[in-house]
């Protein structure tokens, strides 16, 4: 048996978002917050990848999974 699945993580905490960015203008900066009201981390997004490659996965299939604190509401 075979699953096909998409994982669509959010902003991930790592060194790289530790970096300056350049200004954001505030109507973009709005739409792009966390609603959860925190970035994610790295282990977040294991986390529903080891469940989609588990026996509790086994299932879901043909869905695109967005781990994003809300991003995409």
């Amino acid at each position: 048996m075979h699953t096909v699945n998409n994982l669509s993580p959010g902003v991930v905490e790592t060194p790289r978002t530790d970096e300056p960015t350049p200004p954001i203008p505030d109507d973009i900066s709005q739409r792009m917050s966390i609603p959860v009201g925190f970035e994610g981390q790295p282990n977040d997004i294991a986390g529903m990848a080891l469940l989609l490659c588990s026996d509790a996965g086994r299932y879901i299939t043909d869905q695109t999974i967005f781990v994003d604190g809300g991003m995409g509401l």
